[in-house]
């Protein structure tokens, strides 16, 4: 691993933290700094490979439209964002979500939608709302009850993007990836957390919190539960709860089909490797090891699940709609060096399940037991209590 690598992994520990903390001088100083990461490591790629326009789209990098062209040529002219009047162009911010939907696991199994210039987003609890007969009053409060409206504009993320002037000549394109790349890394720390573990104030309402439960503003963590193994037994179990949600207002539970590969277990990727990787590892006859539950159930993990827990449920019990001003703004309050300025970028988000019981917080078994192998033998795995 490099070095560059090294700092950037480190940058975005400080940077996680900062969320956790709430912290906004923090989060600023650790905004800033992995930014800088991101800007010398795209001035070292920017050095080492050919300007050509062809090799460069060859490589991956994106093709700029017009306007995106023409935009960031307008920024470079001004020596920056400042002064720039021309907005953010809409397709930056949509290659950016592209970008996240398709590099995180997580976001790929949720609802997630991009929702700039959405005021409203309205989503389904997942009630039927159709039905045959007469429009009536109760009718009318089974369609009310099938449907939330999310206000976009409620939650602010900020992001600190320092820009010097040797990257500003670089040129359109790497300016773009620069901008870009950094809006992406740190979108993808900051809505990992909030939807693992938000809690609610001024921030969307994480998998391991209860929608009903708050005290002084925030959403009070749920209980965990004991998750005893990992036997077919246990894992149909929780299929069958998942089939059955409870719906906030309506007094009978909405009962569904679902299948095991829509069912999400996050965990710690310490928990991952020392608890349910040799629980799910069993060795066959020909000597070679086969990995996997008994049921396809997603193992995703994050950081963002605390030690020795679990969060599992329906991915797309999870809604998360993320937007954007279309504007930099300048910001003075955290610079490296005299050569460049720090430019401070805008991302509207909001999140939260569709129930309280759309997802379960487990505390992982000390001793994982899976299904027999073919041989006949169960295996235990032992997590370690060090």
């Amino acid at each position: 691993m490099t070095l560059q690598k090294l700092k950037t992994n480190a940058s975005q520990d400080e940077l996680l933290k900062a969320f956790r903390d709430g912290s906004e001088e923090a989060f600023g100083t650790a905004m800033a700094s992995f930014a800088n990461d991101i800007q010398t490591a795209t001035l070292a790629a920017a050095k080492d490979q050919s300007s050509d326009l062809a090799v460069m789209m060859n490589r991956g990098q994106a093709q700029l439209t017009n306007k995106e062209t023409k935009y960031y040529n307008e920024v470079i002219n001004n020596g920056g964002f400042a002064g720039t009047e021309e907005l953010v162009p809409a397709t930056i911010f949509e290659r950016v979500f592209e970008d996240l939907e398709q590099s995180h696991d997580l976001l790929s199994k949720i609802q997630f939608v991009n929702v700039t210039g959405v005021a409203e987003f309205i989503t389904s609890r997942g009630v039927n709302p159709a039905w045959w007969g007469k429009l009536c009053e109760e009718i009318k409060q089974v369609l009310d009850n099938g449907f939330d409206v999310i206000n976009m504009h409620q939650f602010k993320l900020s992001g600190y993007i320092p820009v010097c002037k040797a990257m500003l000549d670089l040129g359109p394109t790497w300016l773009d990836k620069y901008v870009r790349t950094v809006l992406v890394e740190s979108l993808k720390i900051a809505l990992e957390q909030a939807i693992v573990d938000g809690a609610g104030q001024d921030q969307p309402i994480g998998m391991m919190r209860s929608i009903k439960n708050v005290k002084s503003g925030v959403h009070t963590p749920k209980t965990a539960v004991d998750l005893t193994d990992f036997s077919p037994k246990t894992l149909g179990g929780l299929m069958g709860q998942f089939s059955e949600l409870h719906i906030e207002g309506v007094d009978t539970p909405y009962y569904r089909n679902i299948k095991p590969e829509d069912i999400l277990m996050v965990v710690n990727p310490t928990d991952y490797w020392a608890t349910i990787y040799p629980a799910i590892t069993t060795q066959i006859m020909d000597g070679s090891y086969r990995t996997g539950l008994p049921l396809p159930f997603s193992i995703i993990t994050s950081v963002a699940v605390p030690l020795g827990k679990s969060v599992v449920g329906v991915g797309r019990d999870y809604f998360m709609g993320i937007g954007s001003t279309l504007k930099m703004e300048t910001s003075d309050e955290y610079k490296f060096i005299e050569d460049q300025r720090v430019y401070l970028a805008k991302q509207y988000a909001n999140g939260q399940p569709k129930a309280d019981d759309s997802f379960v917080v487990f505390n992982l078994p000390k001793d994982a037991v899976t299904p027999p192998d073919k041989g006949g033998e169960t295996q235990t795995a032992k997590r370690s209590t060090k």
